[in-house]
């Protein structure tokens, strides 16, 4: 079985489909979010859409040594990459956000 550094040489997050949303950040300004398709818990965010996509290399890397790849979804193989751009998060969202992690407190 190859090891999740060794498959992160193979697979790349370009593989897959994302979703890209502006959200508000901790200290009220806005960031990118970028998540995978298929591949829960597998998001980076950054200052810019080139940050947040650098981080998509680290994140696809600890999802694939936390989970392994038989839990990936098919990858594309076609070369074409599908980009969903998601309308801004709205404060109904931030807030719904919020209350739920009030909760786990």
């Amino acid at each position: 079985m190859r090891t999740g550094s060794d498959l992160l040489h193979q697979v790349r997050p370009e593989d897959f489909t994302w979703y890209l949303r502006q959200v508000p950040n901790w200290i009220g300004n806005k960031e990118y979010m970028i998540e995978l398709e298929g591949i829960d818990g597998c998001v980076s965010f950054g200052e810019t859409i080139r940050e947040a996509k650098k981080g998509l290399y680290e994140s696809l890397h600890l999802w694939l040594k936390r989970y392994g790849e038989e839990a990936l979804p098919v990858v594309q193989s076609d070369g074409a990459q599908l980009i969903h751009l998601l309308p801004e998060m709205t404060d109904v969202e931030v807030r719904y956000i919020n209350e739920e992690l009030q909760k786990l407190i």
